[in-house]
């Protein structure tokens, strides 16, 4: 993030802000569930509306109500008041209640980045529905702002914004700037300097409200550069002052400078820009993510805070944007349903744990109790929906026998490691008493490839057991079957797209070389043709390999996969270093190291240790008794990947403490790479410290990367969303497990001072992530594509011999570039013949003539995030030629043949 001074213009002579006028806001900001649960809340929603509508009526003076930017308030009103729906329409048309453009008022760092373009997609649908959207970026709340939310909103139409944290004003900034994406996108933005309660409630007296008003205007007039100020009159949960009208009219009255209009927050904005324009003022650029207030303001510990959280939300969103929404689509060309209800209705079921406040982990313990069953249900509709739509392409695959179809829903033809379980039914279905016959037993099988080859795999389990088998036509029926699952190497599976393996019974199990147990055997260490997993000084070593270098060792990471734990006397929102802290590392904790598994396909060495950990800390530091902590991690090698896969699990015991997993990478360099939404963050490591010493973590989505030209270390996670970069030589990558805190907020005069006992995270946790070593940058490398290979796995289903319509290997969507990520697939809202396929360009160079094709497409539109179409694209070879700016979102809609409708068997 930079600020452009050189473009600064600034008014100085306060006396040409005699005239201002003042916008009054009549507003709630609503958290749906914080320091009580959502029901509680929505209690109060009810109470509000009910009187926000009876003041409307009563009140000629009251002229408008901003509803917080959200729709899903609506929702939740109409579930318990649904007569009042047209009383409502009729206010939105008018312009009495302002609504949208939001579903709601997500945290930006802790979603993806499409996960945010739905709450604006979903937003803007429900608002039109009701009559009119609020075209402006309204963030009051959330806990600083993505990089790319200027493209976002450009997107859909929104050129102006208002800000609530993220900016500190320094002497002689403005509050009025122009924020600018990565991509060269800019809105006009205003920031709340004095947050959205500066005008929380006039006083009654009218001398009293006189002095008020006056207040307010001298405090604003000072940071703005135009002659509009904004008054926002409410805070969190507030009902509407439903006398500021009348109020208003009086001070009118009496204010001998400047006047106060009860108005809405597009019109403060349009006001702004045309005073600016027509002063011809130059305004500050600021650039990237809004992350420059300190920590307090920021509440940068909710990157931590409640961690199982984040990684529930992590496995929900990539179950539906990345398997259950694409397959769907896919299915849907094929000439099946494409069931829209249901994937509307799980987005606004995952994005109800979304806003800042929940999926933070900053509210009380209830709260975060009552997210979990809403994740579960998110993945039991996402892995039904799966499941369908591979069922649906499959029964469209001609195979000769049992089949497996590996599935990939990355844009790029990949290999990597697939689990698949092989059912052989052993007799038939029965209601009770189902027997096997002998003869139909599987002693062992034979996979090949569609040029029927052999591969090697690997038996992980072997048994007989008793499937239920279920039908819409018949009552649940119970079969026994043989079940193998086997683990093998895929290889070149083709973007957006499939590969099958026959499935043959032997009467005997092939033989592969297995290399990995003698090597554990006589090196105690693992090793595949990129990576070596070795024992050093009673401490893990990762060597990435290159067999053109003499010896194979290139790299040496010593050190890496250390523990280290610290005291936290902080709450939910911030992490507190104690004034007395110790810090307390793994390396002498009797690491023991054996190995859990081998087969030809991969190895995993199990690496265990006790950690040692002071039970309790306060702000003066940590206590003199320690508890045991166990800590096991699970280091897998696999044949023909280039990382190290690990699981670590902890059995965590003691209250208010920082742990953290370490990569020492011993790489010069003053920065490091981070993926967020939509773009690839370079952040100054020594800028991760404040004043007082304390570190000040940084957010990121997949993976952080340390390198210079020559090389370069990439740590992947799974829904860990918090890193930090060490300052000292050794560069290491600190990735946070787990904060564990008791209280909501330190601060006893908020309702946040409630205890949080389950915010301390006691018991067993469980956490995935991977090491990337690489040859040099991050760009260069592509680590972008192991990051995705590792969280978004391969997908198997198995089926049974027919014919059908599509080939033994098959891609339905195929991309030149590598550089161009693909962020969602999907049908379009209002199109039901048109799919919508948005990328991006991840690096910082232009991307000229990249080709994407979709297979049955027979002409293709630009649009915008919205999904309307805004120019017509290159179309050649039945494929769309584009070029992406660097960091630039594009979203296409191809347009379907008919006659890919008749390819359904």
């Amino acid at each position: 993030m930079a600020i452009d001074t050189a473009k600064l213009s600034y008014e100085s002579d306060a006396a040409s802000k005699a005239g201002c006028t003042m916008y009054v806001i009549s507003h709630t900001h609503w958290d749906r569930e914080w320091y009580m649960p959502f029901q509680g809340f929505r209690m109060r929603l009810v109470d509000l509306i009910d009187n926000l509508l009876d003041i409307l009526d009563s009140e000629p003076d009251f002229k408008c109500f901003n509803l917080d930017g959200q729709t899903i308030v609506l929702e939740d009103y109409l579930q318990i008041r649904p007569e009042k729906r047209s009383i409502i329409e009729k206010h939105v048309r008018e312009g009495r209640i302002i609504i949208g453009p939001w579903y709601q008022l997500n945290d930006e760092f802790l979603v993806s980045g499409e996960a945010t373009i739905r709450s604006l997609l979903i937003g803007h649908k429900i608002a039109s529905e009701f009559g009119r959207v609020m075209k402006l970026g309204y963030l009051p709340d959330q806990f600083g702002s993505i990089s790319q939310m200027p493209q976002i909103l450009k997107g859909f139409g929104i050129k102006s914004v208002i800000v609530g944290r993220g900016l500190h004003l320094k002497p002689g900034n403005k509050m009025e700037f122009l924020w600018q994406s990565p991509d060269g996108s800019q809105v006009l933005t205003s920031y709340m300097a004095y947050w959205y309660n500066n005008a929380q409630r006039f006083p009654a007296d009218i001398n009293a409200a006189l002095e008020y008003t006056k207040g307010i205007q001298e405090r604003l007039k000072e940071l703005s550069h135009v002659d509009h100020l904004l008054l926002m009159n409410g805070v969190d949960h507030l009902e509407a002052q439903g006398n500021v009208g009348e109020i208003i009219n009086e001070l009118n009255k009496r204010l001998d400078k400047g006047k106060l209009v009860h108005s809405t927050l597009p019109a403060y904005m349009d006001a702004v820009r045309t005073a600016l324009d027509e002063s011809n003022t130059q305004v500050d650029i600021v650039d990237g993510e809004l992350r420059q207030a300190s920590k307090e303001v920021m509440l940068a510990g909710t990157l931590s805070s409640r961690m199982y959280i984040k990684q529930a939300n992590e496995v929900c969103q990539t179950e539906l944007e990345k398997y259950a929404e694409p397959i769907s689509t896919f299915a849907r060309m094929l000439g099946f349903a494409y069931p829209k209800s249901f994937l509307d209705y799980t987005w606004k079921l995952l994005m109800q744990n979304h806003p800042h406040d929940s999926i933070c982990g900053c509210s009380v313990d209830q709260v975060h109790r009552e997210m979990i069953p809403r994740f579960d249900q998110v993945r039991q509709v996402t892995g039904e929906l799966t499941q369908r739509a591979l069922a649906n392409i499959s029964q469209c695959i001609s195979t000769s026998g049992d089949t497996l179809v590996i599935y990939n829903p990355l844009n790029w033809a990949r290999t990597d490691k697939v689990t698949a379980t092989i059912d052989f039914p052993l007799g038939e279905k029965k209601r009770e008493n189902p027997k096997a016959d002998p003869d139909l037993d599987v002693k062992a099988i034979k996979i090949t490839d569609n040029r029927g080859v052999s591969i090697p795999f690997a038996v992980i389990s072997n048994s007989k057991i008793a499937k239920n088998v279920y039908s819409p036509i018949e009552l649940p029926m119970v079969q026994i079957i043989r079940r193998f699952v086997i683990e093998f190497v895929a290889e070149d599976v083709p973007s957006f797209g499939y590969k099958t393996y026959s499935v043959e019974k032997c009467d005997q199990w092939q033989s592969w070389q297995d290399s990995f147990a003698s090597q554990f055997a006589a090196e105690k260490a693992i090793s595949n043709e990129f990576v070596k997993l070795s024992i050093h000084e009673g401490s893990m070593r990762l060597e990435r390999l290159q067999p053109s270098v003499e010896g194979g060792a290139c790299d040496l990471y010593d050190d890496i996969n250390e523990f280290e734990d610290v005291g936290d006397a902080g709450d939910e929102y911030i992490y507190i270093k104690p004034n007395a802290d110790l810090a307390v590392t793994s390396r002498c904790s009797n690491l023991q190291v054996s190995l859990a598994s081998h087969n030809p396909i991969s190895a995993t060495l199990k690496v265990s240790c006790t950690m040692r950990i002071p039970g309790q800390s306060d702000t003066s530091g940590r206590s003199d008794v320690n508890v045991e902590c166990p800590i096991t991690s699970c280091m897998t090698i696999t044949h023909g990947v280039p990382r190290v896969d690990i699981q670590t699990q902890i059995d965590n015991r003691a209250s208010n403490h920082r742990l953290r997993v370490l990569f020492p990478t011993g790489i010069d360099s003053d920065v490091s790479h981070a993926e967020g939404q939509f773009d690839v963050l370079t952040r100054p490591i020594h800028s991760q410290y404040t004043a007082n010493g304390d570190s000040e973590p940084q957010p990121q989505q997949r993976w952080v990367d340390v390198c210079n030209e020559q090389r370069g270390l990439c740590v992947i996670n799974k829904g860990l969303p918090e890193y930090e970069v060490y300052t000292d030589d050794t560069r290491t990558i600190a990735l946070t497990l787990l904060r564990c805190v008791g209280h909501m907020s330190h601060n006893s005069d908020m309702p946040g001072s409630l205890e949080t006992p389950e915010a301390q995270c006691i018991g067993t946790h469980s956490f995935e992530y991977a090491l990337y070593p690489h040859s040099g940058s991050w760009d260069s490398a592509q680590v972008w594509r192991q990051a995705h290979q590792h969280n978004i796995p391969l997908m198997v289903t198995q089926i049974s011999a027919h014919q059908g319509c599509l080939p033994a290997c098959h891609t339905f969507l195929e991309i030149s570039h590598t550089g161009l990520v693909v962020s969602s697939v999907k049908m379009a809202e209002n199109c039901e013949d048109r799919v919508i396929v948005r990328l991006y360009n991840t690096t910082n160079n232009t991307i000229d003539d990249a080709c994407i094709r979709l297979n049955g497409a027979k002409c293709a539109y630009l649009l915008n995030l919205n999904e309307e179409i805004t120019g017509n694209v290159r179309y050649e070879d039945d494929a769309v030629v584009l070029s992406a700016g660097a960091k630039e979102i594009v979203t296409l809609g191809f347009d379907l043949t008919k006659e890919i409708y008749s390819r359904r068997p």
